[in-house]
C-alpha cells in the first residue's frame, strides 16, 4: 500500500524550499520488526519526519483508558489520522486533524499479516529554536506480528508545541 506524501515541501520556519521529497511512502518502510514500545519508538525516531531527523517521540496512549493498542483510520490524502482504541472504543485524531477528516474517504489501515491492531508513536521534527513542529510522522508496530511499519509524514504549517500533547 503506497501513501501520497505531503506535497508542499516548504520549510515552515523560513518558508524557503526544504529538503527533497518522493511521491509516495510506502505503508512498511522495511520487513524490520520490534517487540517493544522502546522498539517502536527507536523506529520512529530512525524514519525522520517530513525529511527532517525526529526531535520528539510520543508514543500514543489513550486519554480515557491508558490502552495501547489501537485501529488506524486514515484519509491520507487529506493527512487526516484517527486512532481508535481497542480498551475502550475512543477515538482520537492525531494531531489535531480531526477537521480534515471525513468518515467517506477514510481507510482501516492494516498489516501485512491480516491484524490491524497496532501499538502507534508520532515521531516530531521541531524548528532550530524547538518552539514549533515543523513536521510529523506517524508510525506503527503490529501487536500481532512485531512488524515496525511507516503510515504517514507531513509538513506542518503553524505548529506549536501543543501538537506534541495530541499524538
Amino acid at each position: 500500500m503506497a501513501v501520497q506524501a505531503a506535497a508542499d515541501s516548504r520549510d515552515d520556519a523560513t518558508g524557503l524550499p526544504g529538503p527533497p521529497r518522493s511521491a509516495a511512502t510506502t505503508m512498511m518502510a522495511a520487513m524490520t520488526n520490534g517487540e517493544t514500545m522502546e522498539d517502536l519508538i527507536g523506529y520512529a525516531r530512525a524514519q525522520g519526519a517530513g525529511g527532517y531527523p525526529v526531535d520528539e517521540v510520543r508514543a500514543c496512549v489513550c486519554k480515557d483508558c491508558g490502552g495501547q493498542v489501537f485501529g488506524l483510520r486514515g484519509d491520507l490524502p487529506q493527512q487526516a489520522v484517527r486512532r481508535d482504541c481497542r480498551g475502550c472504543e475512543g477515538t482520537h485524531f492525531i494531531a489535531g486533524s480531526g477537521e480534515h477528516f471525513q468518515d467517506d474517504s477514510v481507510a482501516l489501515m492494516g498489516c501485512d499479516c491480516g491484524s490491524d491492531d497496532f501499538n502507534l508513536a508520532v515521531g516530531f521534527a521541531l524548528t532550530r529554536r524547538r518552539d514549533a513542529v515543523r513536521a510529523l510522522a506517524v508510525t506503527s508496530r503490529c501487536v500481532a506480528c512485531g512488524r515496525l511499519g511507516y503510515w504517514d509524514d507531513r509538513l506542518v504549517h503553524d505548529g506549536g508545541t501543543e501538537l506534541l500533547d495530541l499524538a
